[in-house]
């Protein structure tokens, strides 16, 4: 009879709503440990705010040896002040894979929630190279005494550094077993859409859901995630994953002036008709 080794749990963050929850539900269905993580302890999820380094320092110390993966879900939308999207979005999900990267094991993954906001970041590569090389909450600060943004720029520009700082590691990472990618939803139906429509613009969204018919859903974003974070997925690395509906390629269409009710290839085959002269 084969015995089966049970893997190491995997800690996602953002556990308690949302596309975290939703993960949660997925991975235990999978029969996958998991360490849930949130703002606020709650019933098997470890409490931690992802804005203060001190507090990411305790969790790590509560979190086991091995770990089967990271799921770096936990964010917060451009409603937040600008200090505290860059120290939850960028710096606190930087601050714990780095120091859970050594205890992962062979053929683990971290995958981080990105946006398609991130294609609208504004700040040139020598800024966001700043922004990487954050390691602290003062420079935090003193990014935006140089670079003052509202929180809109905020959420956008922290999505870029997070599909950027993902690409890096994965670059670093090779060899070692260990993936790293993110994923990049468009508008999802969590209880933060209200926070993305008063920054994006009731227009905004509802130019989306024309586009593509309605918003995400949590669960089709964790199903990639869990995908991403599974065995099965040994040859995703360093990429960016759009889950959006299509919602891209119907603006890059629109760009383009490609019009979807033509650009379909013919059923006909090559040889088969049209002008014989």
């Amino acid at each position: 009879m084969t015995t089966t080794i049970p893997r190491p749990p995997v800690v996602v963050t953002g556990a308690a709503s949302g596309i975290g929850a939703a993960l949660v539900r997925i991975l235990h269905d999978q029969g996958v440990t998991v360490i849930g993580v949130d703002r606020i302890e709650g019933d098997g999820t470890l409490g931690c705010d992802l804005a203060d380094e001190v507090a990411i320092a305790e969790l790590v110390n509560r979190l086991p040896a091995q770990i089967g993966g990271l799921a770096n879900v936990a964010g917060v939308p451009g409603t937040a002040p600008p200090a505290t999207i860059l120290r939850v979005n960028v710096l606190g999900p930087r601050l714990l894979s780095d120091a859970l990267q050594p205890r992962l094991v062979a053929d683990s993954a971290i995958v981080s929630v990105a946006s398609v906001a991130a294609h609208n970041n504004a700040q040139h590569d020598d800024s966001l190279e700043l922004l990487h090389r954050a390691q602290s909450a003062d420079d935090i600060d003193a990014w935006l005494e140089s670079h003052p943004i509202d929180g809109t720029a905020a959420y956008d520009t922290s999505k870029r550094v997070v599909v950027d700082a993902m690409m890096r590691r994965a670059a670093a990472l090779l060899g070692s077993g260990v993936r790293a990618l993110s994923i990049s939803p468009g508008p999802v139906e969590t209880p933060i859409l209200g926070d993305f429509t008063a920054t994006m613009g009731q227009h905004r969204m509802d130019r989306a859901v024309a586009t593509v018919g309605r918003h995400g859903r949590p669960e089709e974003i964790a199903a990639v995630v869990a995908f991403c974070l599974s065995p099965a997925a040994t040859w995703l690395n360093g990429i960016d994953i759009l889950v959006e509906g299509g919602l891209m390629a119907a603006r890059r269409a629109a760009e383009l002036h490609i019009d979807a009710t033509t650009s379909a290839p013919s059923t006909q085959s090559p040889t088969s008709g049209g002008s014989t002269s």
